[in-house]
């Protein structure tokens, strides 16, 4: 099986280059080139290699950009030969979990609920970004939405075992479910550092999360006994825990990571954990909201990977290691190279002056560049070489020494 997978509507230069080597660990052999998965601003850019696509590919991933997914979705399904018809449910689910995006979106409706008749879709609980696939022989067309979180969570729960029945694979979505916590590793390697972490009822949970990955959790120690919260708000509890489990055995990084909470009678409402991490300086917490309909144990699960997420970047941060330095490096590199070329482009004028000046002052008095060398040079460089150099004179070189050619 051969695949390629095209991110439209961002361009190659903000590719998120951790993503794509989790999407190429994914799917492994299918993507047999580096061309294979490639990023475009427009459909119109990707024109070319969507053609080439469907030559020989038995499987072409479309992943659009969620604030264009609408338009992106109504292009590429002119672009099949079909149409995107609205479903009613769906489209009552994604007003009922998102009212203030439709008052955004003035194509909310193809966005969350627009599918084309036949199609197999793959949507969250939340009725949001509806993503689907369309089997036209040995070919499957998916058209997804790119949003790291949520594309990853339809990768590994619908769309990669839609893939292994159709095509009877074993694609694992291992590589997505614990690309965090490899990170993590990476980056606490990388300092030598071990983290605190409070003893809630999820350090457990986040134990076995990092379990998976080798020697992550021998860098985590817990402080098994944490206070109690009283009337203290859960953020601002994970905060105190954080902070209080990093002093307590004096490291560097304390985290700390709250069950999850719900309002109201609705079990299936959106649920709610926060996540601090703590460093020297300051305490970074994070919200993490759930799909409508997620299951409890597949949230917990990604929030554990967005602690380790943010703990990465924090460390990474501490390092110096950010996203913003070789940016910044970039654009340092692009200015110097600018007045590089402004210099370059003033010498370049000047030689053009002083050329054109001699050209006007020679050919007005009837004066040529050997006349010049005779009058100038004459005192410094001997009659060969200037004979040689302006071609005033015929030489007679002396003849070569006879030489025998020899077979090697």
């Amino acid at each position: 099986m051969k695949t390629r997978i095209f991110v439209l509507g961002t361009p190659p230069e903000a590719r998120d280059v951790s993503f794509d080597a989790v999407l190429r660990r994914t799917f492994g052999e299918t993507l047999p080139e580096e061309k294979a998965l490639s990023y475009y601003r427009t459909v119109r850019d990707a024109t070319a290699e969507i053609g080439r696509a469907f030559t020989d590919a038995d499987a072409v991933l479309f992943f659009a950009d969620t604030a264009k997914y609408g338009d992106l979705k109504e292009i590429l399904c002119k672009a099949f030969g079909v149409q995107l018809v609205i479903d009613d449910a769906m489209l009552l689910a994604a007003q009922t979990s998102a009212p203030e995006l439709e008052e955004k979106d003035l194509n909310f409706s193809a966005a969350h609920a627009g599918v084309p008749a036949g199609a197999d879709v793959f949507v969250l609980g939340d009725g949001l970004y509806a993503g689907f696939a369309l089997a036209r022989g040995r070919q499957t067309v998916f058209v997804l939405p790119w949003e790291k979180e949520r594309t990853g969570v339809l990768l590994v729960n619908q769309v990669l075992p839609y893939l292994n029945e159709r095509f009877r694979l074993s694609l694992s979505g291992d590589a997505i479910r614990y690309a965090d916590a490899e990170s993590l590793k990476d980056a606490a390697a990388r300092r030598d550092v071990k983290i605190a972490v409070a003893g809630t009822k999820t350090e457990k949970l986040l134990r076995r999360f990092i379990s998976g990955t080798e020697g992550l959790d021998e860098r985590f120690l817990t402080v098994a006994k944490v206070p109690g919260r009283g009337n203290t708000s859960p953020g601002e509890y994970m905060v105190n825990l954080s902070i209080t489990a990093a002093e307590f055995l004096g490291l560097p990084y304390g985290v700390a990571m709250s069950a999850a909470y719900y309002t109201g009678d609705d079990p299936d409402a959106s649920k709610t954990v926060y996540i601090a991490v703590t460093n020297d300086e300051e305490t970074k917490l994070t919200k993490i909201t759930s799909f409508y309909g997620e299951a409890t144990s597949d949230f917990m699960f990604r929030c554990c990977r967005e602690l380790c997420a943010l703990l990465a970047r924090v460390i990474n941060a501490d390092a110096g290691l950010t996203e913003e330095a070789p940016k910044a490096e970039a654009k340092e590199e692009k200015k110097k190279i600018r007045v590089l070329r402004v210099l370059i482009a003033l010498v370049l004028a000047a030689i053009l002056a002083v050329g054109g000046f001699g050209w006007y002052y020679f050919s007005q008095h009837n004066y040529s560049l050997k006349d010049w060398a005779s009058d100038h040079l004459s005192g410094i460089l001997p009659d060969k070489r200037e004979s040689d150099i302006f071609g005033s004179r015929e030489t007679t070189l002396p003849a070569a020494p006879a030489t025998t050619a020899q077979s090697v």
